[in-house]
């Protein structure tokens, strides 16, 4: 391998998982030492469980990185994680995590430290009916937040769900959006305006917002998302006078955005190459606190993954930043990067399913060892937190 160049009230359920005292063993000395001293005290601990403690030690410290890694194993519908700290010793220091939710989870991002993972599951109460729920996870001091989506169920309805911590606010915020269509016949597509719901942990209540600002209806967002300074971000389908029955078109691919404060949408728009690519071919990631769009490119006997970066926050500059030239077609995806911008790919052949890193300088395959024997799903770098202890 090589690189060229450079609503409505809702029930809240907190959890804590395991054993505190061995949970906090296997956290970095820092938020262990936080931890421990709510137990000197009744005051200590008032003090740090306060939201304004939480907020101002999570925004105003240095915190250590981790990369959190999401995989199945072989032959199995259950997820495990593995969360390993990311600095010079990468990957030595790792343990695994229990998980945050369970029944099938799909874990969508993360926002300051904070993870949501989203699940579905039967209504004990209510045969039948089907319960989505929304779970905010802190790794960091394995606390989680249940936060139910309510939903109605329609034919040709889509669902998709935004997570990200507010940066004015340190407050979790949920992004609902739902979106209908209907074809009347084999060439004509009738998109209805989306519906958007906010819920803020602070609040516990999903309120609607304004239609105004929204992005066209023929665009169709995809579940994967990105949150940098503020704003989420989804990759995204222009589908409009798109006929995939006919001509098997799937759309042109864009950026849409969402600015946690304002509570507005942008339309970013993609370089034409990418505009009209395969969008299976396209990932979204972070990289250097940018936005970044992946685009695999398949070649003769190997697969070229092209780097393009949003520079400087503007809307349309995506600038190729570098390429990575792979021989090996057992490599599936890019899944993101480290805090040290080397790239977290995935791998699938007949004899193995893992998780490893390409670095840059050296040109290394260095294999995480932490799921050889199953399918990775995610892989991101987060920086500890306190947020949640105070809920």
């Amino acid at each position: 391998m090589e690189i060229e160049g450079v609503g409505r009230n809702q029930n809240v359920r907190l959890h804590t998982f395991c054993n505190p005292r061995r949970d906090h063993e296997k956290a970095s000395n820092q938020i262990t030492s936080v931890l421990r001293f709510r137990t000197v005290s009744k005051a200590w601990k008032s003090l740090i469980d306060c939201s304004q403690f939480v907020v101002d030690y999570s925004v105003n410290h240095t915190h250590q990185h981790h990369l959190l890694v999401s995989y199945s194993p072989v032959e199995s519908v259950e997820q495990k994680y593995i969360s390993i700290v990311d600095d010079e010793t990468f990957p030595k220091q790792k343990c695994s995590l229990p998980d945050p939710a369970g029944s099938g989870p799909r874990l969508l991002g993360s926002s300051q430290g904070l993870f949501c993972v989203c699940t579905t599951h039967g209504d004990p109460h209510e045969p039948g009916r089907i319960i989505k729920t929304a779970v905010l996870w802190n790794p960091s001091i394995r606390k989680s937040v249940a936060i139910d989506l309510p939903y109605d169920l329609h034919r040709n309805s889509v669902m998709i769900i935004g997570f990200g911590v507010c940066p004015q606010t340190s407050d979790p915020k949920l992004v609902k959006i739902n979106s209908t269509y209907s074809m009347p016949d084999l060439d004509t597509i009738i998109y209805s305006p989306w519906q958007v719901e906010v819920y803020t942990l602070s609040s516990q209540a999903w309120r609607s917002i304004p239609t105004i600002n929204q992005p066209r209806n023929s665009i169709s967002l995809k579940p994967n998302q990105v949150v940098i300074d503020g704003f989420i971000y989804w990759h995204a389908l222009d589908l409009v006078s798109v006929s995939m029955m006919t001509t098997g078109f799937e759309g042109y691919n864009l950026i849409v955005s969402f600015d946690m404060t304002s509570e507005e949408f942008m339309e970013v728009s993609l370089p034409d190459s990418l505009a009209r690519a395969k969008n299976n071919n396209l990932v979204i990631s972070k990289l250097q606190e940018s936005l970044t769009v992946v685009e695999m490119v398949k070649e003769a006997e190997k697969q070229v993954y092209c780097m393009w970066m949003m520079e400087h926050g503007g809307p349309n500059s995506f600038t190729k930043v570098f390429n990575i030239n792979s021989p090996d077609a057992s490599i599936e995806v890019v899944l993101g990067f480290r805090d040290n911008d080397e790239p977290i790919f995935k791998n699938t052949n007949q004899d193995a399913h893992g998780v490893f890193v390409h670095e840059l300088h050296s040109e290394h395959i260095n294999c995480t060892l932490i799921s050889c024997n199953g399918y990775a799903l995610y892989a991101g770098s987060y920086m500890e937190t306190l947020l949640l202890l105070d809920h």
